[in-house]
């Protein structure tokens, strides 16, 4: 079955990297990859996430450079890869990126999402830019994984997956987890963050539910591991540098659209510069 990834891009380092980790993880598949360029001006006092300007010349110059771009990366796509399996396709597109995402993303029926952990213009350290957060918490009709620039691909063989339980699971999702596991010959470790002694009924239901949609993994590949804390994940990733971090994104509340309430479980985990993170979503 056809795989269909969106993979967008700015045309910086961080992008090229997760385009390139994209191609490879899914070297052994049948794909059509959809890459993606956005483009808006940059106005006085917002970023370029505002409206067009109206002004036609401007609109043409932006597109002749989105265009031209594009036409860059596929030219290096050609040379650098000649996997028969994979196909690429251009998408430029006017208008503000969430929006553009989640339109190629109904409208090509994406599979998933695969992008850089920050773009061109974000060089917070430690941090994920506004477009991946924006992308995670809003576009949930599919995974997103997350690449940061540093990550060098090297065959998972182990994809994490924490939880405390305390989130639904979207069950396509999970599915599509332990696909991704068997395309790669990966086991699932399932990092538990939460007290086994003191679960609540939704807590003991969607553990449960996990573990019943993991059953077709092998057996030594959904092994338990109580975390109870984030700093046992850090501790348990850190000298696993091929491993994938999954976790169950929330859907945010109406008061964290504000920019308020706590922060995102993406948040909370961190920011792990080598190795890749793949949102679920509840």
């Amino acid at each position: 079955m056809t795989k269909r990834l969106l993979l967008t891009t700015d045309f910086s380092k961080n992008s090229w990297n997760a385009i390139q980790y994209a191609i490879k993880l899914y070297e052994n598949q049948n794909c059509d990859f959809y890459i993606l360029n956005t483009y808006t001006k940059d106005t006085h006092g917002l970023n370029n996430y505002t409206l067009l300007d109206p002004d036609e010349s401007f609109n043409k110059l932006m597109e002749k450079r989105s265009m031209q771009g594009l036409g860059d990366t596929m030219v290096r796509l050609t040379f650098e890869n000649n996997n028969a399996n994979h196909r690429f396709h251009t998408l430029s597109r006017s208008n503000v990126f969430l929006d553009a995402v989640k339109e190629v993303v109904e409208n090509m029926r994406i599979d998933m999402i695969i992008m850089g952990a920050k773009g061109m213009t974000n060089e917070r350290q430690g941090k994920y830019g506004k477009n991946t957060l924006a992308v995670i918490e809003n576009v949930r009709k599919c995974p997103v994984l997350i690449v940061p620039r540093k990550v060098t691909f090297n065959r998972p063989e182990e994809i994490v997956l924490a939880t405390n339980y305390g989130s639904d699971f979207n069950v396509g999702e999970i599915k599509y987890l332990a696909e991704i596991a068997k395309m790669i010959n990966a086991k699932i470790q399932v990092l538990s963050l939460a007290n086994d002694g003191y679960l609540t009924s939704l807590q003991k239901k969607n553990k449960l539910r996990l573990q019943k949609f993991l059953k077709d993994i092998d057996d030594n590949g959904k092994i338990l591991h109580n975390g109870k804390s984030l700093g046992k994940l850090n501790s348990f990733v850190e000298t696993k540098h091929s491993n994938i971090i999954s976790y169950i994104a929330k859907k945010p509340s109406f008061w964290k659209k504000l920019g308020f309430g706590k922060p995102t479980t993406l948040g909370k985990l961190g920011y792990y510069e080598n190795i890749p993170v793949l949102a679920l979503h509840g």
